[in-house]
């Protein structure tokens, strides 16, 4: 119990010198009304009234004194939390077989799966409250685009111009993608939860899925989470080369062998993902999904304790003390 101010306290000395003189004075009134026909009246009939009105008067003093106690009680603060993003830039992003939202305002004419993810990253940046956002993006290797930080209109401004025409790694890596995100977690233990959200079309240069799911379940032992969001359609399409202002196809990527390169969503690895990882997968399509990906991480986390700190609240006495003083006090008049 601490007692925002003390010094009412100091008010227990007047009153205990005003009762001390009360009693005085009742005592030598007692002592001249001695006569054959009036007997003294009994120290408990004097002492009585006086200790209710000292209990009342201690009990007004301790209100006034503000007492507050303190309990511990685990409080979800969502600044706590850190989300780690992840944009697959490999070449097959560039297919245009992307779905977006009618009422969007598309950042370039072109309806890729990169112009998609991006999209996505905006409207989440919207939809936060206080969380820390990193993003990265990922092909074949790994690159750290910002660090975790609450800075959303930088976040925004690198995401706005992420310049799509530059990108020619022909694959991505799946698991050095997920370690990059995991890593930037990692860098600050002090957060009370951890998410890595992956949005990618799927398509992996390792097939090798045991790695994957060895990387999953060791995040899942750290208390990591990680959602996976997939762009892109399930029919098969070729991937354009357009002129460096984007506005016409010259051509379509070949493989090494001259042929095509065809390319489509491959949402299996990105379910596994999510299912080991205990988030959720979704197809990125034409709705939005920003608000209800953020609701749905704050629900999950809620629910598992992760986000959750322990905080001192405050409860204050006072109250309590003022109603017991009018209790005692009417107590005290009742037995005068």
């Amino acid at each position: 119990m601490v007692f925002i101010q003390p010094h009412w306290f100091l008010g227990l000395v007047p009153l205990l010198l005003y009762l001390g003189l009360v009693l005085r004075q009742r005592a030598a009134l007692n002592l001249r009304r001695q006569t054959l026909f009036f007997a003294a009246r009994q120290k408990g009939e004097e002492l009585l009234p006086l200790l209710f009105l000292f209990g009342a008067g201690f009990f007004l003093l301790a209100a006034l004194a503000e007492p507050v106690v303190y309990r511990q009680r685990p409080v979800f603060k969502r600044s706590g939390v850190d989300i780690a993003v992840g944009i697959d830039i490999s070449k097959s992003m560039l297919a245009e077989d992307a779905a977006f939202p009618i009422s969007s305002k598309e950042l370039s004419p072109l309806a890729n799966r990169l112009n998609r993810a991006r999209m996505m990253v905006l409207d989440l940046l919207d939809n936060l409250q206080g969380e820390r956002v990193g993003i990265f993006v990922f092909a074949a290797q790994c690159y750290e685009l910002v660090p975790l930080t609450t800075d959303y209109g930088y976040c925004r401004y690198l995401v706005e111009n992420l310049d799509d025409l530059a990108i020619s790694a022909p694959g991505s890596d799946l698991v050095a993608g997920l370690e990059c995100g995991l890593e930037m977690l990692d860098r600050n233990p002090e957060a009370s939860a951890g998410i890595v959200l992956f949005i990618s079309d799927g398509e992996d240069l390792n097939n090798d899925l045991s790695a994957l799911e060895m990387i999953v379940q060791k995040a899942r032992r750290d208390g990591r989470k990680i959602y996976t969001l997939g762009v892109g359609s399930l029919a098969a399409g070729l991937i354009p080369i357009r002129t460096p202002d984007g506005k016409q196809v010259v051509g379509y990527y070949k493989d090494e062998a001259g042929d095509f390169l065809t390319t489509s969503m491959e949402p299996e690895k990105l379910q596994t993902i999510a299912a080991i990882g205990n988030g959720e997968f979704r197809p990125l399509g034409r709705e939005k999904l920003a608000r209800i990906m953020v609701e749905k991480m704050v629900v999950d986390l809620n629910k598992s304790g992760l986000s959750a700190v322990n905080e001192n609240l405050p409860y204050a006495l006072s109250p309590w003390l003022l109603a017991a003083a009018f209790m005692v006090f009417l107590l005290g008049k009742f037995t005068n």
